[in-house]
C-alpha cells in the first residue's frame, strides 16, 4: 500500500483495502483512482438504511485515461455541484449513475434504458474501460473491472473472469467449435445464468449425427420457439425457461436451441471411464460428452461456477479468490 493512499482513505476504507489484498484483488489505476473505487465499496457494503431499506446504488469511477463519452448514444451526462453524499441520492444503480472523476469532479449518468444486471454493466465496463461499483437489487457489493466481476459474498471477494477473456483460454481446447457461438455460450451462461445462480446444462452440438437420439431421452422435452444463442435479445427468453428445468439444453452448430428439458443418458463405458465426481448434473454431462466427441456440454452450478466438458474432460470456471481458471481432467 502506497503511502499517498494512507492520506486519501479513512480507517475503515484502509482496512476495506487489507481485505481486497488478503483475498487477491488488486484494484487497477493510480492513488486516486484507486482510493474512489475503495470509497464506493465501502458505502455499498455499508449502505445507509432507510424506513428499513438500504437502496440500490451504482458509481463510476473514471481515471484520466477512461472516457464514458464511448457509450454516449444510450447517456446523458449532467454535471454536478454537490457533495458526494447528496449526489448519491440520485444514483439508482440501475438508470442512473454516479460519475466520480479523479480530478474531484463529479457528474451523473442518465442511461436511456436499464443497465442493471451484470451482462449491461460487463459490456458497458468493456466499452469504457471505466471501473463500476453496484449494490445489486439483492444487497450484492460488485465490481466491474476489465478482468470481470469482483464480488462480496459475505466471507471473502472474489472474481468471476469476463466471458469474453475465459473464451481465449476455452476456445483453443475445443477446436471444431465455431467460435461466435462459443462467445454467446460462455456469455449467456457466465454473465446470466451463473450470476443469478441458476443451474443449467446446454449440450452445444457442433456435428449433430443421428446415431445420438439414443443418448437423449426427450420424454420431458420442450419444443423451443425459434430461440438462438447467437441473438443476444433472445438471451431473456432463454434466461426465464432454463431457470424452471433440472434437465438439459440443446443447441445445435449455428446457435440455434433444438430443445429443453432433454434427458442425458451414458453408455456403460463412458460411466466406467469418467470419475464419479461432482453433481448429478456434472456426471451426466462428462459421460454424454465422452459418448460424443462432438458436444460441448456447459454446466452452471447453482452457487455459481460454470464447467465446461469436452471428451469426458473439463475446463473449471469458478469463484476463486484469486479469479484462476482450473483445467484437466
Amino acid at each position: 500500500m502506497s503511502t499517498g493512499l494512507t492520506g486519501l482513505l479513512g480507517r475503515a476504507e484502509l482496512r476495506l483495502l487489507e481485505e481486497l489484498d488478503d483475498d487477491g484483488v488488486l484494484i487497477d489505476g493510480d492513488d486516486a483512482t484507486i482510493a474512489l473505487v475503495v470509497e464506493e465499496l465501502d458505502h455499498v457494503r455499508r449502505p445507509p438504511v432507510h424506513e428499513g431499506r438500504s437502496p440500490v446504488y451504482g458509481a463510476f469511477v473514471v481515471g484520466p485515461d477512461d472516457d464514458l463519452t464511448t457509450a454516449v448514444d444510450l447517456v446523458e451526462v449532467i454535471d454536478l455541484e454537490l457533495d458526494v453524499d447528496e449526489a448519491r441520492r440520485f444514483a439508482d444503480g440501475r438508470f442512473t449513475y454516479l460519475v466520480r472523476h479523479t480530478d474531484g469532479r463529479s457528474q451523473l449518468a442518465c442511461f436511456r434504458r436499464s443497465v442493471q444486471y451484470e451482462a449491461d454493466l460487463v459490456e458497458v465496463q468493456r466499452q469504457t474501460g471505466i471501473q463500476i461499483v453496484q449494490r445489486t437489487l439483492m444487497g450484492r457489493a460488485r465490481l466491474y473491472d476489465e478482468r470481470g466481476v469482483v464480488e462480496w459474498n459475505g466471507r471473502a471477494w472474489t472474481i468471476r473472469e469476463r466471458a469474453d477473456r475465459l473464451l481465449e483460454v476455452i476456445d483453443p481446447l475445443v477446436e471444431g467449435a465455431p467460435r461466435d457461438v462459443l462467445s454467446a455460450l460462455l456469455d449467456l451462461c457466465v454473465h446470466w445464468l451463473s450470476s443469478a445462480r441458476i443451474g443449467a446444462t446446454i449440450l452445444y452440438d457442433f456435428d449433430p449425427r443421428e446415431d445420438d437420439a439414443p443418448s437423449l431421452d426427450l420424454d420431458a422435452a420442450i419444443a423451443v420457439p425459434r430461440l438462438s444463442v447467437a441473438e443476444r435479445h433472445h438471451f431473456p427468453a432463454l434466461f426465464a425457461s432454463l431457470g424452471q428445468t433440472d434437465l438439459a439444453a440443446r443447441v445445435l452448430p449455428d446457435g440455434t436451441v433444438d430443445r429443453i428439458g432433454v434427458g442425458l443418458r451414458s453408455s456403460i463405458e463412458s460411466e466406467q471411464m469418467v470419475p464419479q465426481k461432482g453433481g448429478m448434473r456434472h456426471r451426466s454431462a462428462a459421460r454424454y460428452t465422452w459418448d460424443h466427441h462432438h458436444t460441448i456440454a456447459f454446466v452452471v452450478s447453482e452457487d455459481g461456477p460454470v464447467t465446461v466438458f469436452r471428451e469426458g474432460r473439463r475446463i473449471q470456471i469458478c469463484d476463486r479468490p484469486d479469479g484462476a481458471i482450473t483445467g484437466g481432467g
